[in-house]
């Protein structure tokens, strides 16, 4: 394994008791500076050879050891390997914390090195004012992606009937945000920020990396548009919101039908979920929110945008989700995952 992808990782072996969590930390202690002098600054702790007998306190105990030491250390430290029955012991022990929860190494890497993972992205440009369209494609360049600006409406549908393009942006000056735009409410309108929408691609792939590392099936964007959110979806839902501030703000949202959601966290778990189990689907989807704006924070780190999430909030209702998030436009993203369609939707 090369340089780049080298992360450090810490077995907590036995029982979870005082003399054990103080030889984890002292491992932990010992590696830091291999971790520090890694861009990702992470420590893993696998949990594969814990001995774990039930008792919520012992988990308790050792994250906030945990969680301590990361502060003092000024490093991440992450769990992995952990079985079905700690995921959910886990995920509530670590909710005040900055740790975070990866099923195995491997779907960690896939976070803490995502350009490992991914090809640049191909983005298409279209507006109708020349300097506008100039303006953003010099923007998005400095990322690395690349970038086609079309001089026409023809050269847009040429584009969008190719299918070549992982994104296509279009309309950039509403996102000027005129005092006298905001006064007039019309479908198109965008109340996101230029900068926010520069950056939509980093959620796109931290959705589609998230599920392709779990469950090994094809996922990617299929079309993308500006309107409200969708409450006409024909399908029974789990949806998961995560607000999100600092550089950037708005909503994150994820919209799993049922079927997706249970395919995505079978792989999780390793274990069968039923399909009435309401409330381990709402788990699991909120832990795909948090696992794909964990990732999607990595990145913006690393681009110097600072940006802090909240702990998502989980519907089994369009509505309700709708209620929650508002009623302003944002970017609708049909996505699917070996052929069926999940979706994601960003607004402020």
């Amino acid at each position: 394994m090369d340089n780049k992808t080298v992360q450090v990782v810490v077995e907590f072996v036995g029982e979870i008791h005082d003399e054990n969590i103080r030889v984890l930390k002292r491992s932990i202690i010992a590696k830091c500076d291999i971790a520090k002098n890694h861009k990702s600054r992470s420590v893993f702790v696998s949990l594969k050879n814990m001995i774990y007998k039930k008792n919520t306190k012992e988990i308790s105990l050792l994250v906030n050891a945990l969680d301590a030491l990361s502060q003092k250390l000024e490093i991440k430290i992450c769990f992995i390997d952990y079985s079905a029955e700690l995921f959910s012991v886990l995920k509530l022990a670590i909710q005040k914390t900055d740790m975070r929860l990866y099923k195995n190494f491997e779907v960690a890497r896939l976070f803490f090195d995502p350009k490992s993972f991914k090809e640049d992205l191909s983005i298409l440009v279209y507006d109708e004012n020349e300097a506008n369209s100039i303006e953003l494609c010099n923007e998005l360049s400095i990322y690395a992606y690349k970038i086609t600006r079309a001089k026409d409406n023809k050269q847009l549908l040429a584009g969008i009937n190719d299918k070549v393009y992982d994104i296509i942006v279009t309309r950039s000056t509403l996102n000027k945000a005129k005092k006298e735009q905001k006064k007039e409410s019309s479908k198109n309108t965008l109340s996101l920020s230029k900068a926010l929408i520069l950056n939509l691609p980093i959620f796109m792939n931290k959705a589609a990396d998230t599920l392709v590392a779990f469950t090994g099936l094809e996922a990617h964007k299929v079309s993308h548009s500006i309107k409200q959110f969708d409450t006409n979806l024909k399908t029974d839902n789990i949806c998961a919101v995560m607000p999100f501030a600092g550089d950037l703000e708005g909503y994150f949202t994820l919209v799993f039908p049922k079927n997706i959601a249970i395919v995505a966290l079978e792989a999780l778990l390793g274990e069968t979920v039923k399909e009435d189990d309401i409330a381990t689907l709402k788990d699991g989807v909120g832990e795909f929110c948090n696992i794909i704006t964990g990732g999607a924070k990595t990145e913006f780190d690393g681009k110097g945008i600072k940006i802090v999430f909240t702990l998502p909030k989980t519907f089994e209702s369009l509505q309700e989700t709708h209620s929650f998030i508002g009623k302003n436009n944002g970017i609708w993203m049909d996505m699917q995952l070996s052929g069926k369609p999940f979706y994601m939707f960003i607004t402020k």
